[in-house]
């Protein structure tokens, strides 16, 4: 038996429901392998701990670890490295914004920086475009999860930074390339989502409901629907939750 400590996080408002739904998913994903889901709890970072007992436990480790992140020492990691963290900071300084992806060193957490450059070389074809502009085509917005690359770090001063990695580049891509906009929830459960459609008379706008992480979801609008109308009507509707707009127009106009 071993616990096994996750980055995937809960929100204040859904803790009981996040235990239900997560217990749920890890068991889908586990199918096949000689394990066991004993418990799953969050810790006061609101961060995941499962709790598995049987013959593919080392197994299942490393396939969560790899699904979910998990803490790591500065000291432990290199350039080239795969993590998932989460957006943090979203518009909150001018030259990027930070990842959360449970990086430490002996002293203090140390939040990554996705640098503006970056930005402007994977999502704007290397133009000058202001970040702003850059988070609102793409509806990044805070707690969003995805996988990054690490591109340099400094354990002296504890510096590290990212960039997107192909999957997740290709991921955030997608709706522009379909010529759709999309809206990215996070903070609420899919219930909850629904719900808002239904009591807004939104559901036919939405061709797909996709989960992203534990209680961060991706609406695909369906073609010629315009994500950010709905924003107004869905939003007082799902309390907290922070919601950004995928919008094609936006995206197309970075891209020329």
């Amino acid at each position: 038996m071993l616990t096994v400590s996750v980055l995937e996080k809960t929100y204040n408002v859904a803790r009981h429901s996040s235990i239900k739904a997560f217990t749920y998913i890890l068991t889908e994903e586990l199918k096949g392998l000689d394990v066991e889901i004993i418990e799953v709890t969050f810790n006061k970072d609101k961060c995941a701990e499962i709790t598995i007992d049987g013959e593919d436990e080392l197994v299942a480790k490393n396939l969560l670890i790899k699904n979910y992140g998990t803490q790591r020492s500065i000291g432990n990691i290199q350039e080239g490295d795969e993590i998932y963290g989460r957006c943090k900071d979203v518009g909150g300084v001018k030259f990027g914004f930070f990842i959360d992806a449970g990086i430490t060193s002996t002293t203090e957490k140390i939040d990554a920086l996705y640098p503006l450059f970056e930005l402007r070389e994977q999502l704007a074809k290397g133009n000058k475009t202001p970040l702003m502009e850059i988070m609102r085509a793409y509806g990044i917005t805070e707690n969003l999860p995805l996988f990054f690359e690490i591109t340099k770090r400094r354990v002296i001063g504890s510096k590290v930074w990212v960039r997107l990695t192909e999957k997740s580049l290709n991921w955030i891509a997608k709706p522009a390339r379909e010529k759709k906009d999309a809206l990215i929830v996070c903070g609420t459960t899919r219930r909850a989502i629904k719900n808002a459609l239904i009591t807004s008379n939104h559901t036919e706008d939405i061709e797909e409901v996709e989960r992203i992480g534990l209680l961060e979801y991706r609406l695909i609008c369906k073609r010629g629907t315009r994500a950010e109308g709905i924003i107004p009507e869905i939003g007082y509707l799902l309390g907290r939750a922070k919601i950004g707009a995928q919008v094609y127009s936006r995206v197309k106009e970075l891209l020329e």
